[in-house]
């Protein structure tokens, strides 16, 4: 009976710390979401890599906006939707670009940064993981697809473009939610100054 009383208190007290250990290293709270979503008759591309289809849907939809570009991204190296990017700046469309990588990993946050594009870098490294954007609060391009040349010409990935105003306002929401965070910081000329050396 002793030894039985022994394994259930040895077996309580480790549910006990394994528990508390697990909430203790939590760093976020799980934020509910929507469990499903419908956009009836939205119309969906669907792209898929390695190929140079997934860049040319982002950039022919990234030159369609009007009003607006928001893109949330882990990493943006590919010079072709960078130049689009800055021809949208140029074009004084809003355009605010959230990115997770560094400055030294051949981002081109630096080369935005430099033509007076907000640029903001979530500073807890590989942990925002996104990979979409919204034109003119309609438009939607998420997908597996980081905009860089190694999704292109190597990876396996897809991409999709979706028009449903009632999907941009969700992505909207999530991407002002991850402007507004403590852990988005502004990129500065200084941050990308000290990536060169």
């Amino acid at each position: 009976m002793s030894r039985l009383l022994t394994v259930l208190l040895v077996g309580l007290a480790l549910g006990f710390v394994l528990g508390w250990l697990a909430s203790s290293y939590s760093e976020r709270q799980l934020a509910p979401t929507p469990q499903g979503f419908s956009a009836p008759r939205a119309p969906i591309s669907a792209y898929f890599a390695p190929s140079p289809e997934p860049e040319k849907a982002i950039i022919q939809t990234l030159q369609s906006a009007q009003q607006s570009v928001h893109a949330a991204l882990y990493q943006l190296t590919d010079p072709e939707i960078a130049d689009v990017l800055i021809e949208i700046a140029e074009r004084r469309i809003e355009l605010k670009i959230l990115l997770d990588d560094e400055p030294s990993k051949g981002s081109k946050g630096c080369l935005l940064l430099s033509t007076g594009v907000p640029v903001k870098q979530y500073v807890d490294s590989g942990i925002m993981h996104h990979k979409f954007a919204v034109v003119d609060g309609v438009l939607v391009i998420t997908g597996s697809y980081n905009w860089t040349t190694a999704a292109q010409t190597r990876n396996e990935e897809n991409l999709l473009v979706i028009q449903s105003p009632e999907l941009a306002q969700a992505f909207e929401s999530e991407f002002q939610k991850l402007w507004a965070s403590k852990k988005a910081q502004t990129l500065t000329q200084a941050d990308c100054a000290s990536s060169e050396k």
